[in-house]
């Protein structure tokens, strides 16, 4: 099963974190692995961090 997170970015606290996100972001693949050596991708949409499992 993969597993999906949501983030708000209003519910990022700094203004100037919530920019830097957005930069970060912007235009490019993102991907946070974890200790375990799972993969999520990270994507801008709509406002919100979604982080989604990688699994095929």
């Amino acid at each position: 099963m993969a597993e999906t997170y949501i983030i708000r970015i209003g519910d990022i606290p700094s203004r100037k974190i919530r920019k830097r996100v957005r930069g970060f972001l912007e235009d490019e693949d993102v991907a946070v692995v974890v200790n375990n050596g799972q993969t999520f991708g990270v994507i801008l949409e709509k406002n919100q961090l979604i982080i989604k499992s990688d699994d095929l």
